[in-house]
């Protein structure tokens, strides 16, 4: 019987056509990787620039037109009257 013995270097050409005959049969699914890879990185950012914005509202108060606020004493912020604590600096305020 006769035995076939592959070299290294033939080895290594068969794997770099078999990979390269799948990239080219499954370019699809790498650009489809690469396009879901960029919509989650970028709906991330979205996701944190509301969640930091929901945030940001919640800390700052802005009293309407002849509405009685609290000034705090240690950073000067305006506050809701019913505040016991500063939401930006987070001492009493009594």
């Amino acid at each position: 019987m006769y035995r076939i013995e592959f070299s290294g270097c033939l080895t290594t050409l068969l794997i770099f056509f078999i990979i390269l005959f799948l990239v080219k049969e499954l370019w699809w699914l790498i650009v489809g990787i690469a396009i879901v890879l960029i919509v989650l990185y970028y709906a991330r950012l979205i996701y944190k620039t509301f969640l930091l914005k929901g945030a940001n509202d919640q800390e700052t108060y802005k009293p309407k037109m002849g509405e009685v606020y609290k000034v705090c004493p240690y950073c000067n912020t305006k506050v809701k009257v019913t505040a016991v604590t500063c939401p930006v600096c987070k001492h009493a305020l009594n």
